[in-house]
């Protein structure tokens, strides 16, 4: 390698540190956002499975802990109870006085589905334990896994941000250096040297590839000591999959600068597009709780893919072979091309 390609890398990656909102939405974006959700998804579980009880009958109390449905908080008095639950304290009280039973519970919507879940299940429970009846039918339930390995829904969603991250990384960067360098007049200084647009390319790929696997590592990072997660991945798979997919998401990055020439409207238009494939993506809701009719975004969006492959590469997904070789392939060529096109059209003398 030249001279003039690490003289660019440096100067690139100075560029790069200094300039926050790329660094922003490369490295931080992900982990803010990671960060989000994974207290809520990770720390309202135990919240919300949090039932207090307030029984004068020890056979029924006795019934609802065998049950072992929800985390009981005891109560001597219903006023405390209820206080509790307005205050928030609790989610839901259950008050049982003879054969008078109520359940008391948040003005929240997100609550009602387990509210109606939660009445099916006391009904049954309470009658039996007051009136001793037998249980002729019992349900096992058996959690079937794709994979051997057991994945939580925290892993798994951890696993989908990478993949986020990874697109935000190769986006921004091509808006970056084909934007703002063309508006400042930096691409047309170089094109007038004798350094090769070849190397300008090569030299931004090879950093853009070094950011994302310093976001892989800050993300993975932050998920070990903050939410105690431990993921393996299959580095063989891992590595190339960080590769292919950077270069592919700086394909989007080329289109999206080469149709709105003015670089902050091409910033405005990728964030919008970063903050679409947040939701729509099934990085951190399932694409299964999408309606039908919304279903269909998630599977035209580069994200889903990359969270699939990145999922593999941990074996929390099951993919094919040819599956995982396909995408990955056409990612990598997706990346050349739009490095070849960068090189070709936007570094050409004017």
């Amino acid at each position: 390698m030249s001279r003039k390609f690490f003289a660019f890398a440096k100067a690139y990656t100075v560029e790069s540190v200094r300039n926050f909102s790329s660094l922003f939405m490369t490295l931080f974006f992900p982990v803010v956002f990671l960060v989000i959700f994974g207290f809520l998804f990770g720390g309202e579980s135990d919240y919300r499975r949090t039932m207090g009880v307030c029984v004068d009958n020890p056979k029924v109390l006795s019934a609802l802990q065998n049950d072992g449905n929800w985390n009981l908080k005891i109560y001597e008095k219903d006023q405390e109870l209820i206080r509790d639950v307005e205050k928030g304290k609790i989610p839901m009280g259950l008050s049982v006085q003879s054969s008078k039973v109520v359940l008391h519970y948040q003005d929240n919507p997100s609550l009602m589905g387990e509210v109606k879940m939660i009445e099916l299940s006391v009904r049954n429970t309470v009658e039996k334990a007051l009136n001793s009846t037998k249980q002729f039918v019992k349900i096992e339930t058996v959690q079937l896994h794709q994979t051997e390995k057991e994945i939580s829904g925290f892993d798994y969603m951890v696993m989908g941000v990478i993949a986020l991250s990874l697109f935000s990384n190769g986006m921004f960067s091509m808006i970056t250096v084909f934007g703002n360098y063309r508006k400042k007049g930096v691409l047309k200084m170089v094109s007038l040297t004798t350094t090769k647009p070849i190397t300008v390319v090569s030299s931004v790929s090879l950093i853009r590839l070094i950011f994302s696997f310093v976001s892989l590592f800050v993300v993975l990072l932050v998920c070990k000591i903050i939410f105690k997660s431990d993921i393996t991945f299959n580095w063989l798979l891992l590595i190339p999959t960080v590769v292919f997919v950077t270069l592919g998401m700086m394909a989007i990055g080329v289109l999206i600068v080469s149709i709105f020439k003015n670089p902050n409207a091409a910033i405005n238009v990728a964030s919008v597009l970063n903050t679409v494939m947040v939701f729509f993506s099934g990085v951190y809701f399932p694409i299964s709780f999408m309606p039908d009719y919304l279903r269909w975004i998630a599977y035209i969006l580069p994200v889903k893919y990359a969270a699939d492959l990145v999922r593999f590469s941990a074996n929390a997904h099951i993919l094919s072979v040819s599956y995982f070789l396909t995408v990955n392939t056409i990612f990598l060529f997706g990346g050349i091309f739009a490095l070849w096109v960068s090189a070709k059209f936007f570094m050409r003398p004017e």
